[in-house]
C-alpha cells in the first residue's frame, strides 16, 4: 500500500514541477526535433495530464490494473528515450521532475528502475471497490481536475497566438510584447530588420553572413540592422565571431520567448517600420531587391 501511495504521489508530484517549469520543459521537448514547437507544446501538456491521472489513479485504485499497465509502458517507453539522451546527448537536465530538481538522463533512468520495480511489487493489487455512482464521480473528476491544471492553469499561449498573429510566419503577439521591453525603444521609430537565430544553428549563421553581406551592398547602416539570438553567452561570442557581426547589435533572448515569437522556426527575420511588422520569413524573404526597396 505505501509503495502505491508513494508512486502515486511521485506521479503527482513530477507532473506539478514539469507545469510549475513549463517553458523550459517545452524548450527541451522541442530540442529533440520531433515535431513543430505548436504541438511540443500541446504534447508536454498531455504528458502531464497523463502524470496527473496516473498518480491519482493509483492512490485511488481506479481501474487499478489499466492504470498499472499504462504507467509500466510509460516508465519503459521514457526508460529507452533516456538510454538514447545519455548516449548521444550531454544533457545536465532531463526535465523528469522540472528545472527545480535537476536529474541528468543517467540519474533519471536509475528512477525509472526503481519505479519500475515497485510496479512489479504492486502488481497484484486490485482496483478498490466504489459503489458504480461514486466511481463514476470520481473518474469524471479526475479527468476533469488533471485537464484544468495542464491545460487551463498555464494554456498554451502560442495556439492563441498562432490564431490572433497578424502574420503567418511572426507571432506579432508576443512579438509586440517583446518590444514593449524599454531595452528596444529605438525600435519603435524607422526601419530596422530584426535576425532571430539560435546561436549554434549553422543554417542560423549562414542566414546572418547572408544578410550582413546584402546590408553591405547596398551601402545599408549597421544600425538598421539587429540580432536577437538565443543561446549562452559563450555561444553567442561564438556566434558573433564566426559570422562576423560584431560590427552590429546583439541582444541576447531567453529561449521561450524566442520560440513562441518565431513559432520555433529559426532563422527568421522581420522587416519592422516604427515598431510595426511589415514582413517577416525565412531564408526566402531574403532578397537583394526587397532589402534595398525597404531601406
Amino acid at each position: 500500500m505505501l509503495s502505491r501511495l508513494f508512486l502515486g504521489a511521485l506521479f503527482i508530484v513530477a507532473a506539478v514541477l514539469k507545469l510549475l517549469s513549463i517553458d523550459a520543459f517545452e524548450v527541451y521537448i522541442y530540442s529533440f526535433g520531433l515535431c513543430s514547437y505548436t504541438w511540443t507544446t500541446f504534447f508536454s501538456r498531455l504528458l502531464i495530464f497523463i502524470e496527473l491521472l496516473i498518480g491519482i489513479g493509483l492512490i485511488l485504485k481506479i481501474y487499478f490494473k489499466q492504470i498499472w499497465w499504462l504507467t509500466m509502458l510509460m516508465m519503459v517507453g521514457f526508460t529507452l528515450f533516456l538510454v538514447y539522451a545519455a548516449i548521444f546527448r550531454n544533457d545536465s537536465n532531463c526535465h523528469c521532475f522540472g528545472s527545480l530538481i535537476e536529474l541528468n538522463p543517467l540519474q533519471s533512468i536509475i528512477k525509472n528502475i526503481i519505479i519500475i520495480a515497485l510496479l512489479f511489487f504492486i502488481k497484484n493489487e486490485e482496483s478498490h471497490d466504489y459503489k458504480p455512482v461514486l466511481k463514476k464521480w470520481l473518474v469524471a473528476s479526475t479527468i476533469v481536475v488533471s485537464l484544468v491544471i495542464s491545460f487551463v492553469l498555464l494554456p498554451m499561449d502560442v495556439i492563441y497566438n498562432k490564431i490572433y498573429s497578424e502574420k503567418e510566419n511572426v507571432n506579432t503577439v508576443a512579438f509586440y510584447e517583446s518590444l514593449s521591453d524599454s531595452t528596444y525603444a529605438e525600435l519603435q521609430h524607422g526601419r530596422y530588420l530584426i535576425n532571430y537565430a539560435i546561436a549554434g544553428c549553422k543554417y542560423c549563421r549562414i542566414g546572418a553572413e547572408k544578410v550582413t553581406m546584402m546590408i553591405d551592398r547596398h551601402g545599408i547602416s549597421h544600425e538598421r540592422l539587429k540580432f536577437f539570438v538565443g543561446g549562452s553567452d559563450e555561444a553567442i561570442s561564438r556566434f558573433i565571431e564566426v559570422t562576423g557581426t560584431d560590427d552590429y547589435e546583439h541582444w541576447k533572448i531567453p529561449a521561450p520567448e524566442f520560440m513562441s515569437i518565431t513559432f520555433g522556426k529559426f532563422p527568421l527575420y522581420v522587416f519592422i517600420e516604427d515598431g510595426k511588422v511589415v514582413k517577416a520569413g525565412d531564408f526566402r524573404v531574403l532578397d537583394d531587391e526587397i532589402i534595398d526597396e525597404f531601406f
